[in-house]
């Protein structure tokens, strides 16, 4: 009995774990924290981390109406886009309980820069990348 729900329960969650991936690959980015941070270290670039939760309705409209709008693509073209699900492998303090959760961090000392937690409209995101990439770009003078 114990081996059937513990087999439910593991199903489900690979089953979920699915729309953090979904929405990754549409997106075109990177579906790991520590290959994000790799990739954003060895290029000297601005990590941004989108962490969400399966079934979040936000999340999936954050996606559909702000991340995937053409000016904010070319906003974020410097930055190294990475998107997990919350359940992913991450440090404990990219844990949340708002989704979608997004997080500007330095890949060098892997701090967070800027936070932004909840559904943003493009104008409100785009005011959040700014600030996260002057923040990133006095790091590096």
């Amino acid at each position: 009995m114990f081996k059937s729900i513990l087999l439910l329960l593991l199903g489900v969650q690979f089953l979920f774990a699915g729309e953090a991936h979904e929405l990754a690959t549409e997106l075109h980015y990177i579906e790991s924290y520590q290959q994000g941070v790799q990739t954003a270290s060895k290029e000297h670039k601005l990590m941004m981390l989108v962490v969400v939760e399966d079934g979040c309705h936000w999340c999936k409209k954050f996606k559909r109406t702000t991340l995937s709008d053409t000016g904010i693509k070319q906003e974020l073209q410097g930055i190294v886009k990475v998107l997990v699900d919350r359940y992913d492998d991450m440090p404990e303090k990219f844990e949340s309980h708002f989704f979608p959760m997004v997080f500007f961090i330095d890949p060098q000392s892997q701090n967070i820069l800027e936070k932004s937690y909840g559904y943003k409209t493009k104008e409100l995101f785009t005011n959040i990348v700014h600030k996260a990439m002057k923040k990133f770009n006095n790091l590096e003078q």
